[in-house]
């Protein structure tokens, strides 16, 4: 069988295969540096040329896709509403901060309000589990002397658990408060060099 008959064979039967069962899967036809067609959810490093197919299994119209570790290059075909909200963005940026150092202090000033609460409450989560703690050994003592364990001792310690359960949930949330605009002002960091950097290397 010739290889144009058995290429489209196999673009024939892409449909079939599980891959496309899910609406939201990407399936890419690939032709490495030795000529070889080969089909995969991934673009792999060896890929020379990359076309995206369609759910039919049908090539997409063409486009360059970004290899792993690559950058992906801007679609000139990008809808214009968003180009003009990332040059908004872009205007309020550096009519906001004059330095990164500016950047730095405003990021600073947004941690504090997380930060202050991370500490209160690390605070409580330490008397907590201390209480806890404290719960615990008065039980394994009267387990130690073969007596009943009170009622309001297991209610104790139950409520303590809870407690803390709440505790460390808050704790989680606000790390992730924190990470967020950390992550937050370091793009803005970043984006902020970017357009000093072709600002001066306009002039």
């Amino acid at each position: 069988m010739k290889p144009l008959i058995v290429l489209a064979c196999l673009v024939a039967a892409a449909p079939a295969l599980p891959a496309y069962a899910d609406g939201n899967v990407r399936m890419y036809k690939c032709v490495d540096t030795a000529g070889k067609v080969y089909y995969s959810d991934k673009i792999n490093p060896d890929c020379g040329q990359g076309s995206e197919l369609n759910r039919q299994g049908v090539v997409m119209k063409k486009k360059e896709i970004a290899k792993p570790g690559q950058p992906a290059k801007a679609d000139p075909e990008a809808d214009p509403k968003t180009t003009k909200e990332q040059e908004r963005r872009d205007r309020a940026l550096m009519a906001t901060y004059t330095t990164e150092e500016e950047i730095d202090a405003a990021r600073d000033r947004s941690l504090a309000i997380p930060a202050q609460g991370t500490k209160v409450n690390e605070a409580k989560l330490d008397k907590a589990n201390q209480q806890l703690t404290e719960l615990k050994n008065q039980a394994e003592t009267l387990a130690a002397q073969k007596k009943p364990l009170p009622a309001h001792l297991l209610e104790d310690v139950s409520a303590s658990q809870k407690d803390i359960a709440v505790l460390e949930a808050d704790l989680a949330q606000r790390k992730i408060q924190s990470d967020a605009i950390r992550a937050k002002y370091d793009a803005e960091k970043l984006r902020f060099r970017e357009l000093k950097g072709a600002t001066q290397a306009n002039k």
